[in-house]
């Protein structure tokens, strides 16, 4: 810390202990506080011109850091937990000086902008001020929302998120409360421009044109997208999807230049890797089963006596037995409804047979013990 903030700390301890160093009245004591503070930011804006743009860098954030450091020592002195009339009337005087040099802090980033440490943690005053807005914000959008019918995927996502925004354990940086200043503005602003009901890909376009990168974001859009592959038919609806969604991040236009979190990939960048890494995944199963195909271990496509609960039976039963193993019961239901036709489909849908794999037997085991019960007469015939 710079001596000149030693000597200001000093000051402050000494009036919060009644002014036994400098045998002041309180009230001067108080005026010297504020007198101090407007001396010392005189200084720093003087000194600025008179260095090199390097070292006074490194001279702001020293105040910068010691101010705050100065604050949280202050934070420490509140005893909230004491109702007695004098301790609340030191509690709000500790507060009082707390948002003086708070002020200085963001006079600072205002006056200095080039000089400041944007990326340094905000002092608790303005973590909880932003906490504050957030709740605010947030309780806010999430009741318009609600009164104006959006579906309920939508409203737990966007309250999940900003959940936690208010639960993080660590401080904002002076660049993310900033952030979030515009994000909410910008969020607030676009959800008027909406036609109404407001649905999860809308969301999804409008976070990533705001820059908005919190994992918990990324992890809801990942599993929107994994919930719509879910619903295709088959292999090539997914394709068809997947692409469909990389078209619509990739025409994405930000309004916010700076990301929530620089330390995180931007949004539209971690998406579309995701999309990639999901295209490239139906990549492998087509290249698996035409490798199959070629070496004539399998036909490309045949026919099975089944319907398509029963051939779900079957296949099952065969995981079941050991016969067939897989990893990846996903894999092993693309792979079967891309080869396989059944005696009433010629496609066979994935969801389709996802249904009757896991469903109940009913009078289709019936079919399945019979071919079973043939193929082991026919083998102990033979064999």
């Amino acid at each position: 810390m710079m001596y000149e903030l030693i000597s200001f700390r000093e000051i402050i301890l000494d009036t919060l202990t009644t002014g036994t160093a400098y045998k002041w009245p309180h009230k001067e004591l108080q005026d010297e506080i504020v007198k101090e503070s407007k001396r010392i930011f005189s200084s720093i804006q003087h000194n600025i011109t008179q260095i090199e743009p390097d070292r006074s860098k490194v001279y702001l954030t020293q105040h910068q850091r010691g101010l705050i450091q100065l604050m949280d020592e202050l934070e420490v002195m509140v005893d909230r937990d004491n109702p007695n009339a004098d301790q609340k009337n030191k509690t709000e005087e500790i507060s009082g000086i707390a948002n003086l040099l708070n002020q200085m802090v963001l006079d600072l980033q205002q006056h200095l902008p080039y000089y400041f440490d944007h990326h340094s943690p905000v002092s608790i005053i303005t973590q909880k001020q932003v906490l504050l807005k957030i709740a605010k914000n947030s309780s806010q959008i999430l009741k318009n929302l609600e009164e104006l019918h959006t579906d309920n995927e939508t409203i737990a996502v966007l309250t999940q998120i900003f959940e936690h925004l208010n639960s993080d354990i660590s401080r904002f940086t002076f660049e993310q409360a900033g952030y979030l200043r515009d994000f909410f503005e910008s969020l607030k602003m676009e959800l008027k421009k909406f036609a109404f009901p407001l649905q999860m890909p809308g969301i999804i376009l409008l976070l990533t044109s705001l820059n908005f990168n919190h994992p918990s974001f990324y992890h809801s859009c990942c599993s929107h997208f994994n919930h719509e592959l879910q619903r295709c038919e088959n292999i090539n609806e997914q394709y068809r999807l997947l692409h469909f969604f990389k078209k619509l991040i990739g025409q994405v236009f930000k309004t916010i230049i700076i990301p929530y979190n620089r330390n995180l990939p931007d949004i539209d960048e971690s998406l579309m890797r995701y999309l990639e890494s999901e295209i490239s995944y139906l990549k492998s199963i087509d290249t698996i089963a035409e490798d199959l195909s070629s070496g004539g271990i399998l036909d490309s496509y045949f026919k099975v006596n089944f319907t398509v609960r029963q051939l779900a039976m079957f296949i099952h039963l065969q995981v079941e037995a050991g016969i067939i193993i897989t990893q990846s019961p996903k894999t092993l239901h693309q792979y079967v409804t891309k080869h396989y036709s059944t005696v009433e489909k010629d496609n066979v849908s994935e969801k389709s047979f996802k249904n009757a794999y896991y469903g109940n037997a009913g009078k289709d085991v019936e079919k399945v013990i019979d071919k079973i019960v043939t193929m082991l007469a026919i083998a102990q015939e033979k064999y």
